[in-house]
């Protein structure tokens, strides 16, 4: 028996003129941080299907285009009882036009600030996941 769990997600990071679209992540790993809308791929689900429920769930958005893919982020995490949580994060340049006005989730993970177009110029590496920073690096746009 392993002491690490994969998980693989994929993510989206949609760009809007100088505004990023961001959730308030409030779940493990990395709790209270902003990250992009996305996450762990079923077992049966193409990446770009997954993709696309994962974006519908946190944010609402049905519509997008996937622009290229961008990046892999990889971390390892604790995991509780000496366990170690391995996430592989595939991340995608996507845009949406027009920028949609209403957010919404009822996802559990989505925090009390909900669902923002942040300015890139607003974001801090200590207020952002680790993924989420490798993809606004990865974009080269901090």
């Amino acid at each position: 028996m392993s002491n690490v769990r994969l998980r693989l997600t994929v993510m989206g990071l949609f760009i809007d003129g100088d505004d990023i679209l961001m959730i308030h992540q409030i779940t493990h790993p990395e709790p209270d941080c902003w990250d992009l809308p996305g996450g762990g791929l079923e077992p049966h689900e193409p990446l770009l299907e997954g993709l696309a429920r994962e974006v519908r769930e946190e944010t609402g958005v049905t519509e997008f285009n996937v622009e290229q893919f961008l990046t892999v982020a990889e971390f390892f995490y604790p995991d509780g009882d000496g366990k170690q949580l391995h996430t592989v994060n595939l991340i995608y340049r996507c845009s949406v036009n027009p920028r949609p006005l209403n957010l919404h989730s009822t996802e559990e993970e989505i925090g009390p600030r909900g669902i923002q177009w942040l300015p890139i110029r607003s974001l801090k590496q200590a207020d952002c996941s680790r993924r989420a920073w490798a993809a606004l690096e990865a974009a080269g746009l901090v």
